[in-house]
């Protein structure tokens, strides 16, 4: 069982150092790292019955997430089981503080491997960044020995700014306002992932981070989005509609100590976990929803226009074409009408092929079956049908 003890530490790009044992961040340090808290933008109905889409604690509690009648507000802390499939991302709030060379890497000036970001190595300092961002001349004489980054992983060279640099030569940090400092991180591709539906989900590098600061104090401003130290996980377009997902550590993601990070039970700190077993917390994401500009049953819809219906994510190109339509519940051929998308394949437009549009006064069912999926296979849940009847015109 984990004790609740405090650190304050003071973080840098390379290397955390602990400075003070009594103090209110609020940090637990003994035991494997714990995942404390998970938020989130999810789709629910709040206590009055009102639809709403917005962060909540989907993991874990905060004594600060209060109603009117101060009582724990259960909006604001619950299990998402509709969360938001697109502009979503996890802002995962641990207790103590993680290595950061092991989830964010740092620009380089060229090509060092297949990219030009390299891991900071373990031991380095902000020293050791600087020494690695001197000018391209003086470089080879300060770029070397133990902790050094940026250097060339390519068994044939590196090319900077046409200069070839042998394998194991210094590439340089980019340090482009000569701070000696990097100007740019990145987060490590497989340190941390999500996976739904048993697949797993590509991950934004430029836009998820670690953040080293932050405690369980509420600040005036940010509230609780800046609370930390906290992962933030930003998927690369939307995630898996209508599917069950989870968290995947890489078990390179330890503490100072080599503890692998764990979830206890609903983020309680004083209870035990397993490390490397982050299985207690899931989150369901909504479902593949369709929505029509027109409503249901219109009549008089102009013929040559396009029915616009639109999904709450991409859709798979390949499947639009399982849309059907009917006229007078008659089957409507295939080559009579078309079926596109636009709006980064979130809009389906439907217009019949002929010049004068759809015939008039005619009662159309335009049908989207099972089989049309979102843009990572996940299904509707069931048909969607949407009836209409032209005008004359």
């Amino acid at each position: 069982m984990k004790t609740v003890a405090y650190l304050a530490c003071v973080a840098l790009v390379a290397v955390a150092s602990c400075t003070d044992t009594n103090s209110a961040t609020n940090l637990n340090p003994a035991g494997p790292p714990m995942i404390r808290q998970i938020r989130l933008k999810d789709n629910f109905n709040d206590v009055n019955g009102t639809a709403r889409e917005e962060k909540i604690f989907a993991f874990g509690t905060h004594p600060s997430a209060l109603d009117a009648n101060g009582q724990p507000d259960m909006d604001q802390q619950h299990t998402a089981l509709s969360a938001s499939a697109l502009s979503n991302s996890l802002r995962i709030i641990v207790d103590e503080l993680l290595i950061g060379n092991n989830l964010e890497e740092i620009e380089c000036r060229a090509l060092v491997d297949d990219d030009v970001f390299d891991r900071v190595p373990l031991g380095a300092t902000p020293a050791d960044i600087a020494r690695c961002a001197a000018p391209r001349d003086v470089l080879p004489n300060t770029c070397l020995g133990e902790n050094t980054v940026c250097i060339c992983h390519r068994a044939g060279g590196c090319s900077v700014n046409g200069t070839m640099i042998a394998e194991n030569g210094p590439v340089g940090v980019l340090d482009a306002d000569e701070d000696g400092a990097a100007d740019n991180t990145r987060f490590i591709r497989d340190s941390v992932g999500i996976t739904c539906g048993g697949t797993n989900v590509p991950i934004d590098l430029d836009l998820s981070y670690y953040t080293p600061s932050g405690n369980q104090n509420v600040p005036a401003m940010g509230g609780f989005d800046v609370l930390g130290p906290a992962i933030v996980l930003t998927p690369a377009g939307a995630l898996r509609t209508n599917s069950m997902c989870e968290l995947k550590f890489s078990p390179t993601i330890v503490d100072k100590e080599d503890h692998m990070v764990c979830a206890p039970p609903n983020g309680d700190v004083t209870k035990d976990c397993v490390e490397g077993d982050v299985s207690a917390f899931k989150f369901t994401v909504q479902p593949l929803v369709l929505t029509p500009q027109i409503a249901d049953g219109s009549t008089g819809v102009p013929r040559t226009d396009p029915l616009v219906i639109t999904a709450n994510v991409p859709l798979a190109t390949d499947t639009v074409t399982k849309i059907q339509v009917t006229e007078n519940g008659v089957a409507f051929p295939a080559a009579s009408f078309t079926a596109t998308l636009a709006n980064m394949d979130r809009a389906v437009l439907i217009a019949a092929t002929a010049g004068t549009g759809f015939a008039a006064n005619k009662t159309y069912v335009v049908t989207f079956p099972v089989t049309v999926t979102d843009a990572a296979g996940s299904p509707l849940t069931s048909p969607f049908t949407l009836t209409f009847t032209t005008g004359a015109l």
